[in-house]
């Protein structure tokens, strides 16, 4: 089972942090030791070289050629977690729904500006690499990159913070979680950039995959337009969709 996290930085430009974060610099490459991750952490995963473009989130490789590479898959031990007391939000926002799927939760202000500065200083270690593996059918957009690994890294409580944020949404909601020994957390940092006056977008999808995602705005509404987030009518396709927008630090959960 996977959880995916996803940080919508949604400004038009990447955001920009002054100075340079002072820790190890390390790449996810045949199998090296992660400073700051034990093992018991990790799972062995294969993937093609030629789906990520560089391993320089802002440089770019073109026409690289695909083969297999040995990587590390970030591992969360579910059961065990769940043994103890979880941390929850402050306050929340349920958006309910007949079928219980279709539930999701806003939680304003989830995370402080410290917090917010921090994803985007750990966005340019050197391990961060964008993705590109949406499904050739899906109209989207936007530019990712996966970050899970230096955020449990080198942001360990602040991971820890939204993992539990997203076990205590999915224990309120869905009690799903407990049926996986293990789940395999994804955090991409996704900018979604008007380039020629075209806006950056998706389409309607369901990660089917997902047991839990979450949605973080990172940027201030104050410097875009847009950025809303659409989910489908409580009981009827024929209905109009629930629109959500968040504020800066807000985030979103719901199931896939």
């Amino acid at each position: 089972s996977h959880m995916s996290l996803a940080y919508g930085a949604m400004a038009r430009q990447c955001p920009s942090v002054g100075g340079e974060a002072e820790w190890p610099r390390w790449q996810n490459r045949d199998l090296a030791p992660i400073p700051g991750i034990e093992n018991e952490s990790l799972s062995e995963d294969s993937s093609s070289e030629g789906s990520s473009t560089s391993s320089d989130p802002h440089s770019s490789r073109s026409n690289a050629a695909k083969k297999r590479v040995r990587k590390w898959r970030l591992k969360f031990a579910v059961k065990k977690r769940l043994r103890r007391e979880l941390m929850h939000p402050r306050q929340h926002q349920l958006h309910g729904a007949p079928r219980k799927r279709r539930n999701f939760l806003v939680v304003p202000k989830l995370l402080s500006a410290e917090e917010i500065r921090l994803l985007h200083e750990l966005w340019r270690h050197p391990s961060v690499e964008e993705i590109k593996d949406r499904k050739k059918t899906l109209q989207y957009r936007h530019v990712a990159y996966r970050m899970e690994l230096p955020l449990r890294a080198h942001g360990r409580e602040l991971y820890m913070k939204l993992i539990d944020t997203m076990a205590w949404a999915d224990a309120f909601l869905w009690q799903k979680l407990p049926r996986n020994e293990f789940a395999y957390p994804e955090v991409e940092y996704i900018v979604y950039e008007a380039k020629g006056g075209i806006p950056g977008s998706i389409e309607p999808h369901v990660d089917n995959h997902s047991a839990v995602t979450i949605v973080i705005l990172l940027s201030d509404p104050s410097e875009f337009t847009g950025g809303v987030n659409c989910f489908a009518s409580p009981d009827s396709e024929d209905l109009p969709a629930r629109l959500v927008s968040l504020n800066c630090g807000d985030a979103v959960l719901f199931r896939g």
